[in-house]
């Protein structure tokens, strides 16, 4: 019952596609103006390595070496390894024109539709050279993650990015009512890489986003790829081959749109850089190939990943994984009832550390005050009277409110 209303409500947040890359985008310049410059040097290097590509038929293949950092803090939320490789195979059936959905494409636009030459592979060495299986599992105190980018730092209970120029990292983990996002070409190295929600991560043919295809757009924005109306009305997406469109395509359409004089096709929203339901885009063009592709010449910025190791051979044996999930999920006072000490285990959340407690009587004067120093914080409460105590103590938007009785 339980996991009919989760579904349910699963459903009912993702009623639409919402990719915040755009967004996200906006945010990284307004807190690093000079990126704004970056990112049109980028988008210019691509717009003149789009002519040097020959023949879109004629590309080798690129293989990109994945790590998945998976970032949980119910154990529901740690996804299975079967369900990671089903994303690996999402985005190779999709970026090779391998979907069997291709026959959705209408007549008039099959003649542009790409195989992009791209394959992904989960990394097999990690950057010390270990063996590694590219899949990442880390408890988090954090329950819900915002295009912020903490999820993408270990200090702020996220985890650190491997090194983009030999890696693409994606992280997977409760999102704050969106599905995804991804930096572009350009962004500082520390950020490099695509968030997805772990609602909509891999094939779980469930719902409208259950084909994969969330990371498959969000991937299209870290190899260069613009939304198909350029995130503005009747905008440039700077690929020749894609009609300007008006905005954004939800759900899953049929027939011919027309919009911004694109006619007599229209819109092309079974193009993975549209935000139509899954099961209803089906492929990249070849303008957005040859975008795609210009990275990976010679002073691209992802031309290094063509000498990454990560899918190369360990030189030494994998790590054990870490099991560092705590056995509760909030923080814990005890005993209670308590005579001479209580215990305030603070294990689930280390950003407790630093921060001051308060103890309380019943009629709300202040005891004590306390800086919680340990993990494992064992305060000395012989001085009390018997009677009825509170604990307090906050942190950001996190409180602590307990009551406990002193023998």
């Amino acid at each position: 019952m339980l996991a009919w209303v989760g579904l349910l409500a699963s459903d009912f947040l993702f009623a639409q596609r919402d990719c915040r890359s755009f967004d996200y985008q906006q945010q990284l310049i307004q807190s690093q103006p000079s990126l704004e410059t970056s990112f049109k040097l980028v988008d210019n290097f691509m717009q003149l390595r789009v002519s040097r590509i020959s023949s879109p038929s004629a590309s080798k293949m690129i293989i990109i070496p994945v790590v998945v950092h998976i970032l949980y803090h119910y154990p529901s939320e740690n996804i299975s390894d079967d369900l990671v490789k089903s994303q690996i195979a999402a985005l190779n059936r999709d970026y090779s024109k391998q979907n069997a959905d291709t026959t959705k494409i209408p007549p008039y636009f099959k003649a542009l539709a790409a195989d992009c030459h791209i394959e992904f592979q989960l990394a097999t060495v990690d950057m010390q050279g270990r063996a590694t299986s590219g899949i990442i599992r880390k408890y988090t105190p954090i329950t819900e993650w915002t295009t912020d980018d903490q999820i993408k730092s270990s200090s702020q209970m996220g985890d650190d990015a491997w090194d983009a120029n030999s890696y693409l990292n994606i992280w997977v983990g409760t999102l704050h009512k969106f599905l995804g996002y991804s930096s572009i070409p350009g962004s500082p190295a520390a950020k490099d890489g695509v968030v997805i929600s772990n609602n909509a991560f891999g094939i779980t043919n469930a719902g409208a986003f259950g084909q994969g295809r969330t990371a498959v757009h969000e991937i299209g924005h870290w190899l260069g790829l613009r939304h198909l109306w350029g995130d503005t009305y009747c905008g440039d997406d700077s690929v020749a081959d894609t009609p300007k469109q008006q905005t954004f395509t939800n759900g899953c359409p049929n027939g011919i749109h027309v919009s911004c004089n694109n006619g007599p096709n229209g819109d092309m929203y079974m193009d993975y850089m549209d935000f139509t339901d899954d099961n209803c885009l089906v492929m990249f063009t070849q303008g957005q190939k040859q975008r795609m592709l210009a990275l990976f010449q010679e002073g691209g910025p992802r031309y290094p990943l063509l000498f990454s190791n990560g899918l190369g051979t360990p030189t030494e044996a994998a790590l054990p994984p870490l099991n560092d999930a705590p056995e509760w999920f909030q923080v814990k006072i005890f005993p209670n009832p308590a005579h001479a000490n209580v215990t305030i285990n603070t294990e689930v959340d280390p950003r407790w550390l630093g921060k001051e407690i308060t103890i309380w009587n019943g009629i709300g004067q202040v005891q004590m005050k306390k800086v919680i120093d340990s993990k494992i914080e064992n305060i000395d409460i012989s001085q009390l009277k018997p009677g009825v105590y509170f604990i307090t103590a906050e942190k950001d938007e996190d409180k602590i409110r307990q009551k406990f009785i002193k023998l």
